[in-house]
């Protein structure tokens, strides 16, 4: 049985060994609140793109390179919409009003996907408001962006994470834009047996990413067990859950919102990983 493990945003320059082992040291952690080791057998893949689209988000923004050549006079007014989207979905579940907003604008006050003001005005809000201003102040939605809008991306990324598969009955967990990932990896993956998909912390239910998906959405073929996803309702990059309403598949996901994630802002994966709950649904579908 193969464990495919697909991490999140943000993880350029640290070293995938030791990433691979907070990951694991973390879910062990969580079998043991029930009793349970990690089966034996396992075939542990931790396919570690963080690096790859981190250059390849830095030559989006290299106007002297190929890409940067391509993207110049585009990307910008792409970059604002795509962020003004999905901040604004962040501060309406973090209950943030126009007004809250607005107090800590500088210079215009006019709302819109093409004022930065008002954008920077939604991030201040939430680090006012919210545990999750860091997410936001690093202006880190940035390699997101390029990999959910820019297909030459994508399909880089995909690729890579598609060749890190092997053969045989498979565990896919995918956490934060790992999720995104996986469903996108998944969809174009054809005869594999992919025993369970289980999302942590995923903002597939967001609209500003659903819109960057393939249309209609679908349950990835290859996915012969189920999808089970579990969440912080605390956690402003998951605050959809993936029910009819967000992310309507057929087989439906079974949600999950019992996670109660002692990280900081509520996303991190050690607050997943180490959920008895979470742990408990990965041992399963590696032994079913």
């Amino acid at each position: 049985m193969n464990l495919i493990l697909i991490h999140g945003r943000d993880q350029q320059g640290k070293n995938p060994s030791e990433l691979k082992k907070e990951w694991l040291d973390t879910l062990k952690e969580g079998l043991s609140k029930n009793g349970l080791e990690l089966p034996a057998n396992v075939n542990i893949v931790f396919p570690f793109y963080g690096d790859l689209l981190d250059a390849l988000s830095k030559d989006i923004r290299n106007p002297n390179s190929i890409a940067g050549v391509i993207a110049k006079g585009s990307i910008e007014e792409k970059q604002l919409s795509f962020y003004f989207e999905i901040l604004s979905e962040m501060a309406l579940n973090a209950q943030i009003d126009d007004k809250q907003i607005g107090d800590l604008i500088v210079g215009t006050r006019e709302k819109g996907p093409l004022n930065w003001e008002w954008i920077q005005a939604i991030m201040r809000a939430l680090d006012t408001h919210s545990p999750f201003g860091d997410f936001t102040l690093e202006k880190s939605t940035f390699d997101v962006f390029v990999y959910l809008t820019i297909d030459a991306i994508k399909s880089q990324i995909n690729k890579f994470i598609l060749d890190s598969i092997p053969q045989g009955p498979t565990v896919f967990v995918g956490h934060s834009l790992g999720s995104v990932v996986g469903y996108n990896v998944l969809q174009e993956l054809a005869g594999q047996n992919i025993k369970k998909y289980i999302t942590i912390g995923s903002p597939l239910g967001l609209l500003s990413i659903k819109n960057h998906l393939s249309t209609p959405l679908k349950m990835p073929p290859s996915v012969t067990g189920g999808w089970y996803n579990a969440y912080d309702e605390r956690d402003f990059v998951a605050l959809n859950s993936l029910d009819t309403v967000n992310f309507n598949i057929t087989p439906s996901i079974v949600n999950s919102n019992h996670v109660k994630n002692k990280t900081k802002n509520r996303h991190g994966i050690i607050g997943y990983l180490n959920d008895a709950s979470v742990a408990k649904e990965i041992y399963n579908a590696l032994t079913s």
